[in-house]
């Protein structure tokens, strides 16, 4: 990654259309899958800490630059411009960024606290609550917790006409046909002040594109220059004002949440234009506006056919520009082939980008409906993993509704009843030096199919926790799961 002296710092139920946070969901339900942490498994953990010479420092360390957020550079200005080879892993604290404070990053605007999602029976089976639904966005940036909040979802786009939707479940559904305005347009205007109000408090608003693999968006030929040009305008203080969502005000960054391929949009497509055009809407955007935060999220999974080695869907733009993105947000749930404990493959994204690298999580077991949430002693375990990495740049929490009140916190024990969630404030605190858990060995290596049984479930962990459900296989057309289960791996001597 080349890195210029001036390159700044950065910073996942009602009528309307589905929310995404069910999409979310359903995203990768049957990949290799770890262990959710327990009793008895200690044994299984081999310490993998990197090795370094420099000493581990405090997550409560206030020093050093903002690893996401101040629109600084993704280097400080003393730092000198470089290239790290994407195929070949940088010794560790060696990225071409300094050690900073972590920052954290909150998803909004897909309810996932009220998603529809069972612990046991599975997706769609538990019956909507409104009391569960998400506050609005100045009542999560009240909370001071974030260092930005990421606008979750701008999921439908491309095509070749400019058309785009935003929608955000139930505080609204905005679509600009490439013509006119409609859906919610009131909703979207009160939205767009308490975006003013976050920032006022000095939270940077970043608008999320994409967000699942299920949503209508694709990048036709010219779309990269077409939609750069015309979200310069529509959210970042561009000159024709035509089309303004959140009314006047003007956002800090765009995100790319791509998480499906062209080909898997369309079996019939030939050629790599989704990338090229990826490539020019970053470059595009970057040039209109300078100061613009730019981020990218791949799946943390680095083992897929054909793919091995890189992310599937953005793993190609991240190789061609990485100069221009201000960090990256790896997704390690719904992806538990690379969760913690087993497989946490955070040092191989350091080879793959050199700037600071975020880990993304969920905020509650139903928003990873195949694995990959932390408990506090897991939490834990992978902060003080972390300590070690200059490019650490903090977390992302999917989403803000799920890990806060009203949200609730549920798990295969507590489903009847769960407390209200506190995992957003329980990440805050880790952040700032408080010991959330007890921690646990250092993460081990991926693991092999025969280390793994399989059952069916509503949810991984309820499938996970639950010895009597019924055993099925992932890989058959006909996994044996009932109609709303899916057939989960997990360490085959949990039982």
């Amino acid at each position: 990654m080349a890195l210029s002296d001036d390159q700044k710092l950065h910073v996942e139920e009602d009528p309307r259309p589905a929310s995404m946070s069910q999409k979310k969901l359903l995203v990768i339900a049957s990949v290799i899958l770890v262990l959710a942490i327990g009793g008895g498994v200690a044994g299984y953990f081999i310490s993998k800490k990197p090795d370094s010479s420099s000493s581990t420092s405090s997550s409560s360390n206030a020093g050093g630059a903002n690893p996401s957020v101040s629109g600084q550079g993704n280097v400080p200005a003393t730092a000198t411009g470089g290239s790290v080879s994407p195929t070949t892993a940088p010794p560790v604290n060696n990225g071409k960024v300094s050690k900073a404070k972590p920052r954290f990053i909150g998803y909004w605007g897909q309810n996932a606290a009220n998603n529809g999602l069972d612990i046991v029976k599975g997706d769609l089976q538990r019956t909507r609550d409104p009391s569960l639904n998400q506050l609005s966005l100045r009542a999560y940036c009240d909370l001071k917790y974030y260092d930005a909040i990421n606008l979750a979802f701008l999921n439908v786009f491309g095509g070749g006409d400019g058309h785009f939707t935003i929608n955000f479940a139930a505080n609204g559904v905005y679509t600009w046909t490439g013509t006119q305005a409609t859906g919610d347009i009131a909703s979207f205007v009160t939205i767009g002040q308490d975006i003013a109000y976050c920032q006022s408090l000095g939270v940077k608003m970043i608008m999320s594109l994409a967000g699942d693999k299920i949503s209508n968006y694709s990048f036709a030929k010219g779309d990269g220059a077409r939609y750069a040009k015309l979200w310069h305008n529509a959210f970042l203080g561009g000159p024709d004002a035509s089309v303004r969502p959140f009314g006047n005000v003007v956002l800090d960054g765009i995100e790319l949440d791509i998480e499906k391929t062209a080909q898997e949009a369309d079996p019939t497509a030939t050629s790599n234009t989704w990338i090229e055009e990826m490539v020019t809407l970053v470059k595009d955007l970057k040039a209109l506006k300078s100061n613009l935060i730019l981020a990218v999220v791949p799946q943390c999974s680095l083992t897929f056919p054909g793919y091995i080695g890189k992310d599937k869907n953005v793993g190609d733009v991240i190789a061609q520009i990485p100069e221009l993105f201000d960090y990256i947000i790896v997704q390690y749930y719904n992806n538990i082939e690379c969760t913690y404990p087993y497989g946490f493959n955070y040092n191989m994204w350091t080879a793959l980008f050199p700037g600071y690298i975020y880990v993304g999580l969920p905020g509650d077991w139903s928003s990873a409906i195949s694995g990959g949430f932390l408990e506090p002693n897991s939490l834990q375990a992978v902060h003080d993993y972390l300590q070690d990495y200059n490019q650490f740049g903090g977390y992302s929490v999917y989403d803000i509704s799920s890990s806060n009140a009203p949200g609730r916190s549920w798990n295969a024990v507590n489903f009847a009843n769960p407390p209200v969630s506190q995992y957003s404030q329980t990440i805050y605190n880790m952040i700032n030096g408080q010991k959330v858990g007890s921690g646990m060995p250092a993460p081990g290596p991926a693991l092999v199919e025969n280390d793994f049984g399989k059952r069916c479930g509503g949810t991984w962990v309820h499938a996970n926790a639950t010895c009597s459900n019924k055993v099925c296989n992932p890989m058959a057309a006909v996994t044996g799961c009932g109609p709303s289960e899916q057939c989960f791996r997990f360490l085959s001597n949990t039982c």
